[in-house]
């Protein structure tokens, strides 16, 4: 019986060892995931008003391209965009997508032709 129950907690904690490991190589595996860099995308289209304050004024935009809008984050070379609404660009940036919507940091972009 005494060997019974040394044997059973015996593999009770190799068990929970082995779980802990694994649990933690997958959290790893997963925070390296996280930590890659998004590769970089060009879309190509209209820049749209999406969103006015209580003047008037532009305070938020989007490319509408084919495939649907991209809102633009308005950090650096996106707050640009303010003023080109109406305008056709090519735009470069890290995409993120959040509950169906698409959002682009742009690094750079360009005023495209017709």
């Amino acid at each position: 019986m005494k060997r019974l129950v040394v044997m059973l907690l015996l593999g009770a904690f190799v068990f929970g060892s082995v779980a802990v490991a694994m649990a933690a190589e997958q959290k790893a595996s997963q925070s390296t995931t996280k930590n890659a860099p998004a590769p970089q995308v060009t879309v190509k289209g209209t820049v749209v008003a999406a969103g006015k304050d209580a003047k008037g004024n532009v305070n938020a935009v989007a490319i509408r391209t084919e495939k649907g809008d991209y809102r633009v984050v308005l950090k650096g070379k996106g707050k640009e965009l303010l003023k080109m609404v109406d305008k056709k660009v090519e735009a470069t940036g890290t995409v993120r997508e959040a509950k169906g919507k698409k959002s682009i940091n742009i690094s750079e972009f360009k005023e495209a032709g017709a």
